[in-house]
């Protein structure tokens, strides 16, 4: 029985087809690999509109014109899909099983298993071999994260330019055309990410959270920045050219932190450094993030939900980068075992409804002995 392995979506926001095609398509299309043996043939079937680019630019080993087999469908009586002009590929090459994504759309297995074909679903990335990079891929993620230290220091140093009034709200500086207003997290999110745009990033809903909600680890932040007040930035824009992500948190004050928060911010700070110094392959994820929680335990900060609402530290300690923003492997009691070239955050982070919260990040590629930090970027907490 042959087999093959199939593909449709656009390429646009499905890390595994721009993996293969290496070209980003903005519409639907599809990617057939036949399977022979040690070696398995990516075959494109794309539209008239895409169909010369991608034999100039696609990673694909051959590229065809769909409209041929749509018209093959077509006479086998079969209505017009994408689905059924892969069929009708696969069936003249003798495919019988086909392995799809786990996210494959439901329509699409349907019309497949309709024609006689066996589907069978992947349980992860058809492409397990993205979760070690390339040195081509690493050069790509240098790139992103560069972009994005270069973006939190814009950020970092607008806030330290800022002035306090007299409510303990952060003002605009005297000599910005917005003098005399108050700031807001949605004017420092423009400051960072009018820079990354005008650099070939697109930053994606770039997180600058004030007071209660940086204990929200997800809140995007709104609303005027109050001064003495943790601000939380997490920054991860992607490469237009590419598609590969940076992705970096700094935790801020703009006057002065209560010594609460700056014990947290101690306790934070020397938790990721321990996790950075466990990294290097051979190492179980497992490991990291239970030594950063035993030493948040040790330190006071304990984890459990406090009048209805989550404390402490209750996220996994990091994630792997690349054409995902969040992908293998994960940092976390879980458990996984770190090899050589995976690029991955390592991003503690405690939160309290009454304090706020503080999260540290940086991305960093696993080598034999160690770590490459791609973000080497300071932490300063407190910005006079």
């Amino acid at each position: 029985m042959s087999t093959a392995k199939l593909l449709i979506s656009d390429s646009e926001h499905h890390a595994d087809m721009l993996y293969i095609s290496g070209m980003f398509v903005p519409d639907a299309f599809i990617v057939i690999g036949l399977e022979g043996g040690s070696e398995t043939t990516w075959h494109g079937l794309l539209s008239p509109l895409e169909v010369d680019r991608a034999k100039a630019q696609s990673k694909l080993d051959e590229v065809h014109l769909d409209t041929i087999w749509h018209n093959k469908a077509k006479d086998k009586g079969w209505q017009r899909s994408l689905s059924t002009a892969a069929a009708a590929f696969m069936q003249e090459h003798q495919v019988e099983h086909i392995t799809v994504p786990a996210d494959f759309p439901y329509l699409y297995a349907q019309e497949l298993t309709a024609l006689g074909f066996e589907v069978t679903p992947s349980p992860a990335s058809l492409f397990p071999e993205r979760v070690v990079k390339s040195e081509a891929e690493i050069t790509q993620l240098t790139l992103a994260e560069k972009l994005t230290a270069q973006s939190m220091l814009q950020a970092e140093q607008f806030i330290a330019s800022c002035g306090i009034n007299n409510d303990g709200l952060v003002m605009f500086p005297k000599d910005h055309e917005q003098a005399g207003e108050v700031v807001t997290s949605e004017a420092i999110r423009a400051v960072i990410e009018t820079f990354l745009i005008g650099q070939g990033a697109v930053p994606s809903h770039t997180i600058v959270a004030c007071g209660s909600q940086s204990a929200d680890p997800h809140n995007m932040g709104s609303g005027v920045i109050a001064a003495h007040q943790p601000i939380i930035i997490d920054i991860f824009p992607r490469l237009v050219a590419s598609g590969y992500w940076g992705d970096m948190t700094r935790t801020y004050v703009k006057g002065k932190a209560s010594s609460k928060l700056k014990h947290m911010y101690q306790t934070v700070r020397e938790g990721q450094d321990m996790g950075l110094d466990m990294v290097q392959a051979g190492v179980d994820t497992a490991n990291i993030h239970n030594s950063i929680t035993a030493h948040f335990d040790k330190q006071g900060f304990k984890t459990g939900v406090v009048n209805g609402k989550q404390g402490g530290f209750f996220h996994s300690t990091g994630h792997g980068v690349g054409l995902d923003i969040h992908e293998n492997p994960r940092i976390s009691s879980n458990g996984a075992i770190l090899e050589k070239r995976m690029v991955i955050t390592i991003e503690p982070g405690l939160y309290y409804a009454d304090i706020g919260g503080v999260r540290l990040e940086d991305l960093v590629v696993v080598r034999e002995h160690g770590c490459d930090n791609l973000t080497n970027f300071h932490c300063d907490l407190e910005l006079s």
